[in-house]
């Protein structure tokens, strides 16, 4: 290619063939194991245009591509100058993300030690670089790498097939110190979201759901940290936090409140021991209901028995939470002497015109109501729900019909609406 034509030709049939020959290239070498693809743009090449004029620019992107050919990656490698002030370079040299950032940094030091001359003029010059190690999808990868480098103005940026992995990482870096930071400036806060009681038509009492409040005043969903907490050995802190949270909350005030809890909390030695000594220590279990998940499965089903049996000793009592969105095990139900069932919101969203739905949840409120347990339908979402599980014989009724989880309390006041 030594004839090359520039930004300033009219004519485009050249980068087409260029491009062309790329993706041939591409695709020819379907077999092959390792392939990369390293995508080159002049920064600023615009400004050196209107400057210096087009001709100067011309013979810059001549001399770049002349300066790119005599540092490729290996003689097997090929350079191809596509429109613009874009390059392409196409190797199958490297094995690893480590040896091409080698390379990319290795070319992007060098270009910025190097002047270029035209005339009496000289001109350094930076790159933005793209590139990808894949068997697949190599140009668009190399491209989505490209635009990350634009966009962190970093001097290059690689997308390999774990690249995935990598974001990941770096956000979960990012999410446990906003959660460590949480736990330091006392930001764990609760959410509470009424229980209606539909025969008294009040609210009997209230869920309490985590949530965080970042550095930038932002409110975290559990969706948006519980997983990252697991992973780091925060969830146990996380737990503690909200458990004394919702503890103040219940001195203060004449309704229950409930709290999620998982397995692991009860499995966690040290959770369990500190929820139990505070439930002593203050009084106060009549006031609160803990609920488990009925789709987590109970390995060390003994030791769960064990820590339920002392909760209800302390006046505490049991909710299986999600009812139906799991293996549904009614023996899990009596082995477990829980006193509330919370049908899932998947059987309760559409009851109001889902038959399946209706005749399964009406079989869960009937057993139910045989062993005097009670039944809260979540997620109703409005009034035809609402009217479909009242008229199902639900005890309670939960969902953003009944209101949001919000920072405060609201009152029975508020929902004349439901009677």
């Amino acid at each position: 290619m030594n004839n090359i034509r520039t930004k300033n030709s009219k004519n485009n049939s050249f980068y087409l063939l260029n491009r062309s020959f790329l993706l041939k290239k591409i695709n020819n070498s379907k077999s092959s194991k390792y392939k990369t693809l390293i995508l080159i743009n002049i920064d600023s090449f615009e400004d050196i245009n209107d400057y210096y004029g087009y001709d100067f620019g011309d013979e810059i992107l001549k001399q770049v591509y002349s300066w790119l050919s005599k540092n490729l990656p290996n003689k097997n490698s090929k350079l191809y100058k596509l429109e613009a002030d874009n390059y392409a370079i196409f190797t199958k040299k490297y094995k690893t993300k480590e040896e091409l950032k080698k390379y990319l940094h290795y070319i992007s030091s060098k270009i910025i030690r190097t002047t270029f001359k035209v005339k009496d003029n000289r001109l350094d010059i930076s790159f933005t670089i793209g590139a990808s190690i894949s068997q697949h999808n190599l140009l668009k990868l190399a491209h989505t790498a490209f635009k990350r480098s634009k966009n962190k103005k970093t001097q290059y940026e690689i997308y390999s097939d774990n690249s995935h992995l990598e974001n990941m990482q770096e956000k979960n870096i990012k999410m446990t110190k906003t959660i460590k930071q949480a736990l330091q400036n006392h930001k764990v806060i609760p959410y509470f979201q009424p229980i209606y009681d539909i025969k008294l038509n009040k609210i009997d009492k209230y869920e309490s759901l985590m949530r965080l409040q970042s550095k930038e005043n932002k409110i975290l969903n559990p969706v948006d940290f519980l997983e990252t907490a697991k992973k780091t050995k925060l969830y146990p802190k996380l737990t503690k936090e909200i458990f004394n949270q919702v503890l103040e909350s219940a001195k203060f005030s004449n309704c229950e409140f409930s709290i999620n809890l998982s397995v692991n909390d009860i499995l966690n030695k040290e959770t369990s021991q500190f929820i139990l000594k505070q439930l002593e220590k203050n009084d106060i279990g009549s006031w609160l209901v803990f609920e488990i998940l009925e789709s987590e499965g109970i390995e060390n089903y003994k030791q769960v028995t064990n820590f339920l049996r002392e909760l209800k000793a302390l006046g505490g009592k049991i909710a299986i939470d999600d009812f139906g969105s799991g293996y549904s095990n009614f023996e899990y139900v009596l082995k477990l002497d829980v006193d509330f069932l919370k049908i899932d919101g998947s059987l309760i969203k559409n009851i109001n015109i889902n038959k399946d739905a209706q005749i399964i949840t009406s079989t869960i409120v009937d057993f139910a109501k045989k062993l005097k347990i009670k039944t809260i339908a979540e997620y109703v979402h409005n009034k035809n729900v609402y009217n479909m599980v009242k008229n199902l014989g639900f005890n309670y009724a939960q969902g953003y019909y009944i209101s949001k989880p919000k920072s405060q309390l609201i009152t029975s006041k508020n929902l004349d609406y439901l009677l």
